[in-house]
């Protein structure tokens, strides 16, 4: 595999160049995962964290705040590792001692069919609001379709635009899902149960 500098890096993550973005995502991509599967996440943590960091880099270097003192694999690195810090307060701040909301929304065995319910209706209700490309993406993503397969389907560039997609999709949705007062009402129902 070629090496880049971190000058080369830069000014191709400024152009869009796929094999720039294709070799930073094989260079770094395994310690960013190595770190958040040591420190409890998970498989899909690692993605979501490792795609947030690269937009938030990607945004740095448009807007020319960036400033490297280090080598660019290494301040990917960190940025990544802040942002999971960052998550890893939330998730330890946050009132739900209970699963995560995906894991209620995909769990048909609830115990209690009422909350079941009103999870799905809150869940539709905000999936629905979603634009028809994210809901397509999202709608083949929970049923399993590879990355290159809905790179396939929606003519997508590449996998990386993919899986920038799905990841800004499932971001919105959630996002929306979080902030709606019906959600924290449901939380606190299933706490109080707990």
């Amino acid at each position: 595999m070629k090496v880049y500098s971190s000058a080369e890096i830069i000014k191709g993550i400024a152009r869009g160049k796929d094999s720039i973005i294709r070799y930073v995502y094989k260079s770094s991509y395994q310690d960013v995962r190595k770190l958040i599967l040591s420190n409890g996440g998970n498989e899909h943590d690692a993605q979501d964290i490792f795609q947030e960091g690269m937009i938030k880099v990607y945004q740095k270097i448009t807007d020319h705040t960036l400033q490297l003192n280090c080598r660019f694999e290494t301040y990917l690195y960190s940025v990544c590792r802040f942002l999971w810090l960052n998550e890893l307060e939330k998730r330890k701040t946050s009132r739900r001692e209970n699963v995560p909301l995906d894991d209620l929304l995909d769990d048909c065995q609830a115990n209690n069919q009422i909350r079941e319910n009103a999870e799905l209706k809150l869940y539709e209700k905000h999936f629905n609001e979603l634009g028809k490309e994210c809901r397509k993406v999202l709608n083949m993503y929970f049923q399993r379709a590879s990355m290159e397969e809905i790179c396939l389907v929606m003519g997508y560039k590449d996998v990386l635009i993919t899986k920038d997609k799905k990841y800004r999709c499932k971001k919105s949705l959630m996002n929306k899902i979080y902030n709606n007062p019906e959600y924290k009402r449901l939380q606190d129902e299933i706490h109080l149960a707990g």
